[in-house]
């Protein structure tokens, strides 16, 4: 190769590299700008909103660039940077994650490290506890305005971005100063759409981000109404366009579930699948939040219909658990998957009803069995599919959709253990959710964060390709949990709702 392209080619690299750093929010030099400021006070409540100065690029190199950036990040944090908290005990490694990860000055709030983009989903799944009014770990003044304020500007900047380019994405990557570009990973979005629905109804007050303790132990104010309404009301046409377009895409009409024919990513991503139960029960979801903002007329034989579509079709009686998804191989294989668990945070299933429980109960037992929340909560199966992966996944990191141990899932499992434990009664509940929280602390203290994942023996996920994220922001779903069991063990059982 001529000394002349290689020199090109060396110049290249390094632009594209110089261009990331410089369009990640959160380094020191970024030249990325907040198009929306939100300042909470006890006396007030103001913004400014410029998201009107917004530009969206999608054209090849934007999106080239946008997927470029998330690869040498990714190896970043794998090889030069994945720094502890300095935090020697729980509670102040949780405080500094905090401090680091809801921050009211950057552009967004993100799980943390390489994904400096927004994953939509993040408001509605991972981040739904953010705005928990009872969290027993961060309590003060200023650590609540910084959620609330860091929550509130994220989804004003998806809005805005969405206003300008009305296609649901998996993320929003900037891309320059006031310049945003939309790229999915891997797939249409299953959960984009109802991650801003949920947003929004929490900002308003009318989706609870704890829905497990009742109203009287809920301890701070929220004070982001008066924002979350200017954003219902300025974005009310770009919602119902994003929705129109997520429903046309994923929901055949004729079966009244996501179709057979397209791939979505959700939560879990990284596996190829087909009419999954999470995508269908994020489907049910989505539509109760549109009726409950108002976007879409009231219609609650529809939700009732389409749930009992989903449990008939997706529950194997004789297997005890939750069929993954619709897929050939799911069908042939009756896969299960740990995201069965989204039946919980959306309200679609409840541990307090009685002829709901059962479906809790039995896919605990197959859990434990099986050994899926071993060493500690929780796998997405017991075994690896890297099949089901794709490609690039596959060939970085196989095992981070299959036996991965997942913190956020394993938050969820704790969560759905005390709950059994106060519908129930029975010990053995919540004695499982205390080990689990206890082994979380355990690595909490271990690697000064709340790693995003651990491999199948229980250590922070690496590859030569991959590291997890180590002070990830999820960290309030721990926080949640806690003070779920803390309540169930220390003091009265909370009242259910």
């Amino acid at each position: 190769m001529p000394s002349h392209t290689i020199t090109i080619a060396i110049l290249l690299v390094l632009t594209v590299v110089v261009l990331s750093y410089l369009t990640d929010p959160f380094n020191r030099f970024s030249i990325i700008r907040l198009p929306f400021k939100l300042k909470l006070t006890q006396a007030a409540h103001t913004f400014v909103n410029n998201n009107h100065r917004l530009k969206i690029r999608q054209l090849l190199p934007y999106r080239a660039f946008a997927i470029t950036k998330a690869g040498i990040h990714i190896l970043h944090t794998r090889y030069v940077s994945s720094p502890r908290s300095s935090g020697q005990t729980v509670s102040e490694i949780i405080a500094d994650i905090h401090v680091r990860r809801f921050d009211p000055s950057k552009l967004l709030v993100i799980s943390g490290d390489h994904f400096n983009g927004l994953f939509v989903r993040n408001l509605g799944v991972f981040y739904y506890p953010l705005l928990d009014t009872a969290t027993p770990l961060n309590t003060n003044a200023v650590d609540w305005g910084n959620r609330q304020t860091s929550y509130l500007q994220t989804v004003a900047y998806a809005l805005g971005v969405y206003a300008k380019h009305p296609v649901p994405s998996t993320t929003i990557v900037p891309t320059g100063p006031l310049t945003a570009t939309c790229v999915n990973f891997y797939a249409y979005p299953s959960d984009t759409v109802y991650g801003i629905l949920f947003a929004l109804a929490a900002l308003l007050g009318q989706e609870s981000a704890n829905p497990y303790l009742a109203p009287s132990a809920q301890r701070l104010p929220l004070q982001t109404k008066p924002g979350a309404k200017f954003l219902l009301k300025t974005y009310h046409s770009t919602l119902i366009t994003l929705y129109d377009h997520y429903r046309k895409t994923v929901l055949d009409e004729a079966t009244g579930l996501i179709k057979t024919s397209v791939h979505l990513s959700g939560a879990k991503d990284i596996t190829r699948r087909t009419s999954a139960f999470y995508d269908n029960v994020i489907l049910w979801k989505t539509i109760q939040l549109m009726q409950e903002l108002g976007l879409q007329d009231p219609n609650p034989q529809f939700l009732t219909d389409l749930k009992q579509r989903i449990l008939n079709r997706f529950w194997l009686e004789d297997k005890g658990y939750f069929l993954e998804d619709l897929s050939p191989a799911g069908l042939r294989d009756q896969y299960y998957s740990s995201d069965w668990l989204v039946v919980l945070f959306t309200g679609f299933l409840d541990t307090a009803n009685p002829a709901e429980r059962p479906y809790f109960e039995r896919s605990i037992e197959y859990i434990q069995r099986h050994k899926i929340d071993q060493p500690f909560a929780i796998k997405y199966q017991h075994e690896t599919r890297a099949n089901r992966q794709f490609l690039p996944v596959r060939l970085a990191v196989a095992s981070y959709g299959g036996d991965a141990i997942w913190s956020f899932w394993g938050m969820e499992y704790i969560k759905t253990l005390a709950l059994l434990y106060r519908s129930t009664g029975q010990e053995s509940y919540i004695q499982t959710a205390t080990y689990h929280l206890q082994k979380y602390r355990e690595k909490i203290q271990e690697y000064g964060g709340f790693p995003e994942i651990y491999d199948a023996q229980g250590h922070m996920l690496q590859t030569p390709f991959y590291r997890s994220i180590r002070q990830t922001g999820w960290v309030v779903g721990f926080e949640q949990a806690s003070g779920l069991v803390e309540a169930l063990t220390k003091n009265q059982p909370p009242k259910p709702l």
